[in-house]
């Protein structure tokens, strides 16, 4: 004869709480994920900011380094904008040419113009573009033996808010300045 056995199945506490679970641990895997995708973003922008801020900071120390009459500039003052003539061939001879630092609003960063003069036309580069300049400054510093120098800060920050902030301080010398140029043993490599 044969023995009548109820079917077992799933009852609908059961299922519930397999739902509930399977809840739960989708949840922490899709906070773990934005989690990481923040992190992610953030190291994203602070790279950014240093990469874009290390740039203009080259380009200031060449074109620094390069200056022959920094006398638009008053020493010992932090000013937000610097003028610089430097020496540069144009058409086989050697001639003058101006390099203008200043702030070019949020987010436009920092534009650098030079002007050859002559009735040339100006160059116009804005580097930091799409950051928050935080803070551009550069001082003239007057040293012994009558050496002439800068210290350039900048602080760059992601715009709008400013935050990922990255900043750079530099000690420059104005390597073709005459002033410097006088001092024994000043320009060897």
């Amino acid at each position: 004869m044969m023995h009548w056995q109820p079917r077992r199945g799933l009852t609908l506490a059961e299922i519930a709480v397999s739902v509930l679970l399977g809840a739960i641990v989708l949840l922490a895997a899709s906070q773990m994920l934005s989690s990481g995708m923040k992190t992610s973003t953030k190291g994203s922008a602070h790279l950014t900011n240093v990469q874009a801020t290390s740039l203009l900071m080259s380009q200031i120390e060449e074109d620094v380094q390069r200056a022959v009459d920094v006398s638009f500039n008053p020493p010992g003052n932090p000013e937000p904008s610097a003028k610089f003539v430097i020496l540069e061939e144009q058409g086989g001879k050697v001639a003058t040419c101006a390099i203008i630092y200043e702030r070019a609003g949020d987010p436009q960063g920092i534009k650098r113009t030079r002007d050859p003069g002559g009735g040339a036309a100006s160059e116009v580069h804005a580097f930091c573009r799409g950051l928050k300049v935080l803070d551009c400054s550069f001082t003239r510093l007057d040293l012994e033996d009558r050496r002439i120098g800068f210290k350039v800060v900048l602080k760059t920050g992601t715009y709008p808010t400013g935050s990922e902030e990255f900043t750079l301080e530099r000690f420059i010398l104005c390597r073709n300045h005459a002033s410097n140029s006088i001092s024994l043993g000043w320009q060897t490599p």
